[in-house]
């Protein structure tokens, strides 16, 4: 597939962070989600880079100190050129991350801003999308991705909508106002990509967010003079998401509506969804073994799991820890990864 508007300078920034604490015990500390190999041996780091390479002609990855090598080491094996890596020493958020990618980038760049963990189909949709995203960033625009929802989710963010105007941003909504939402019609997902130029990003920054334009500035002056980030200026910079800081309050925003396919794979039943209708895994190496016929989920490497009379089920088997749950219980992954880490954080 050739990009229409490849001859546009625009630079891949992948957000590396994020600890895919809702697919615990797989994801973990030293190999989180989005660094698996998971799908026909690619991790969702390679599979953000390799859809969006048919853009961009260059890629900077902002990643934590600890998984650095194994970050360049995937991109590098997916045959990354022109690529770069932005170390922080701890996670400031996607304000910090953002901010810094803009200030160590030419003015005049498009950047095209994904997450690392979000798994996307429909490649000839999604290119349709960042182009039409592309072109509004050429004329100084803040884009978002918006997504049509496909039911009231009330784990993503918002974006009441008309045309490529963007109304209004709502955080994560109840069960009830999600499903007013969905049916007014008037709503999307909140994808998290974004797409404009570095310096109109950088005066936004400047007019709604003075503090971390500052702060951000002098830790990116500082990875220019020395090559990387000291913990000091990661820390002296505030934690918060691009959205509240920059998005919700900017008149320059915009949003793509899109019908391409999407998840951020983020519980396990969202994980079973990708690896067995978009992979068809039903047996992969005694990794992944899906019951067709009790519509169960085994993750298992050490030894065999075998289910026998039960239905809906997810296990997984890791050489640190058992997980059995009900399929639909996904979000409660979060409250027993707190349980983890405050009782037992040697496993995590």
């Amino acid at each position: 597939m050739i990009f229409p508007n490849r001859t546009i300078n625009m630079q891949h920034i992948i957000l590396c962070g994020g600890s895919g604490t809702r697919l615990w015990p797989l994801s973990n500390r030293q190999t989180p989600k989005q660094l698996l190999p998971l799908f026909e041996g690619n991790s969702l780091l390679q599979l953000a880079y390799l859809r969006n390479s048919i853009a961009c002609d260059s890629v900077l990855a902002i990643v934590n100190e600890q998984h650095a090598a194994t970050v360049e080491e995937q991109l590098l094996k997916s045959s990354a050129t022109n690529l770069r890596l932005l170390a922080e020493p701890v996670g400031r958020n996607t304000a910090a991350a953002i901010a810094l990618a803009a200030f160590v980038s030419e003015p005049e760049t498009i950047l095209l801003i994904t997450p690392a963990d979000h798994l996307i189909g429909t490649p000839d949709i999604y290119a349709h999308t960042i182009e039409t995203a592309q072109s509004l960033a050429a004329g100084n625009s803040l884009v978002t991705i918006g997504l049509q929802p496909l039911y009231p989710e009330t784990g993503f963010g918002y974006i009441q909508y008309s045309g490529h105007d963007v109304i209004r941003f709502v955080e994560k909504p109840d069960a009830n106002n999600a499903s007013i939402m969905v049916e007014s019609g008037d709503f999307l997902w909140n994808s998290g990509i974004f797409c404009c130029k570095a310096s109109i990003l950088l005066q936004e920054l400047k007019q709604y967010a003075p503090e971390i334009y500052e702060t951000a500035a002098l830790a990116a002056d500082e990875w220019k003079r020395t090559g990387r980030l000291s913990l000091e200026a990661m820390e002296n910079i505030p934690s918060t998401s691009i959205d509240y800081a920059v998005a919700e309050k900017s008149q320059r925003v915009k949003v793509v509506p899109s019908t391409m396919e999407w998840s951020d794979v983020g519980s396990y039943e969202a994980l079973t969804e990708a690896l067995v209708h978009h992979y068809q895994y039903q047996n992969h190496q005694a990794v992944f073994i899906g019951d067709g016929s009790g519509n169960n989920m085994v993750i298992g490497k050490e030894k065999l799991v075998a289910l026998v009379g039960v239905e809906d089920m997810v296990v997984v088997n890791t050489p640190e820890a058992l997980l059995i749950m009900k399929k639909g219980k996904g979000q409660e992954i979060k409250q027993l990864h707190q349980w983890v880490k405050e009782n037992r954080p040697e496993l995590l």
